[in-house]
């Protein structure tokens, strides 16, 4: 069957330009810079979620799929501690610098909705603000789960539309006297529409795969172009400035959440074939994360 009608956008031009674009690199050579930055703050706070998976068995084999900015994904797994991490984009161009640099180790070059790995080949696969930017995810993620032992990560934008908060109308309230309409679709410069994630969409591919072990967290989280060049310990008036405006918008949002009116904007899943053991669940658990045992198939 030809693939032909699918799309790819163009996030290899994008990950080339941070090549060879002038621009575009002095953005991308902040990826590499470990120091910490307010970007690298904000990425940190994800990452940290999953540590625990990494202090339970550091000898666990990893994928990084969508991990084309260096392999930054991968760094942080190996940062964390974990000792085997396979790296991998649909474009390898920046991942053969952060290989040459030592910034990661193994990479290579993958197609999400084809991966060439057998199954059952990894133990985790970590998926991290990247699934929204394929063109049919859930092709994407069949063939995560196949490669994947233990369970399948996923750090995603929340779909706000329909996994919302008890009070999410009073949001759509304040929108419409500001004039501003509930917007339902949205779209990147690159071109590929935004995928969203929902707790009900994850559990109906669990299910439709006859699994049924799935644990959840959330965080929220706020962009200001710039963050890249903005040390958290600047004494620079304009960068606190923009460090204060970061984390008001997170505390914003964490009381909405607080209060029923909007659920955290970013949404971790794991998806597991393999029921977690009670040691790594506390260790989760002690992160925020929730584990649901989804109903058995009764005609199976």
């Amino acid at each position: 069957m030809s693939n032909s009608h699918v799309k790819y956008d163009r996030h290899k031009d994008e990950l080339d330009a941070c090549i060879n674009d002038p621009e575009h690199q002095r953005v991308a050579l902040t990826w590499l810079n470990q120091e910490t930055t307010l970007d690298t703050w904000r990425h940190n706070r994800m990452y940290s979620l999953i540590e625990p998976i990494i202090r339970f068995d550091s000898a666990a084999t990893w994928l990084t799929v969508g991990d084309g900015r260096f392999g930054t994904d991968a760094h942080a797994l190996i940062e964390m501690g974990a000792e085997n991490v396979h790296c991998s984009d649909m474009s390898d161009a920046l991942l053969k610098i952060g290989n040459e640099k030592g910034f990661i180790k193994a990479y290579s070059s993958q197609n999400a909705e084809l991966l060439n790995f057998p199954d059952n080949g990894f133990d985790f696969v970590y998926c991290k603000e990247a699934y929204h930017h394929f063109p049919r995810p859930l092709i994407a993620l069949h063939e995560m789960f196949r490669v994947a032992k233990t369970a399948v990560i996923l750090t995603e934008p929340r779909d706000l539309m329909i996994d919302s908060g008890a009070f999410h109308f009073v949001l759509g309230i304040i929108k419409t006297l500001l004039g501003r309409g509930a917007q339902q679709n949205f779209f990147e410069p690159v071109g590929n529409y935004i995928y969203t994630v929902s707790e009900r969409e994850m559990e109906k591919f669990l299910l439709g795969m006859h699994y049924r072990h799935i644990a959840y967290n959330s965080i929220n989280d706020a962009y200001e172009k710039g963050v890249e060049f903005v040390n958290l310990a600047s004494v620079d008036r304009n960068d606190k400035r923009m460090i204060r405006r970061i984390r008001r918008k997170i505390l914003v949002q964490d009381v909405m959440d607080a209060l029923g009116i909007r659920k955290k904007g970013l949404i971790l899943v794991a998806l597991f074939k393999l029921e977690a053991n009670q040691q790594l669940k506390e260790g989760l658990m002690s992160k925020g994360w929730k584990f649901k045992e989804l109903p058995t198939n009764p005609y199976l």
